[in-house]
């Protein structure tokens, strides 16, 4: 029951995060996007755990890298682009 919670939270957090990205929302947003978008991908390796699906777990570690990687080019770097 807990990773069916988990796995609709995610995915909610996915897909709302992706539409923020594809509209090209301000800087600001879009890195708060990447947020939400690391944060889902935690709990799918959570899921993925819970689940014994560890392909799960290795593509959103994979995502999750991504994700911060994200949230450093919009929320923390004060370089040019």
């Amino acid at each position: 029951m807990m990773d069916e919670i988990l796995r609709w939270v995610a995915t909610a957090g996915t897909i709302g995060a992706g539409l923020i990205l594809a509209a090209r929302a301000r800087p600001r947003i879009t890195g708060w996007a990447f947020v939400v978008l690391a944060a889902a991908s935690i709990i799918w390796i959570v899921v993925g755990y819970l689940t014994a699906e560890y392909a799960l777990m290795v593509q959103n570690v994979v995502v999750t890298l991504i994700n911060l990687f994200g949230i450093y080019r919009w929320l923390i770097w004060k370089g040019k682009v």
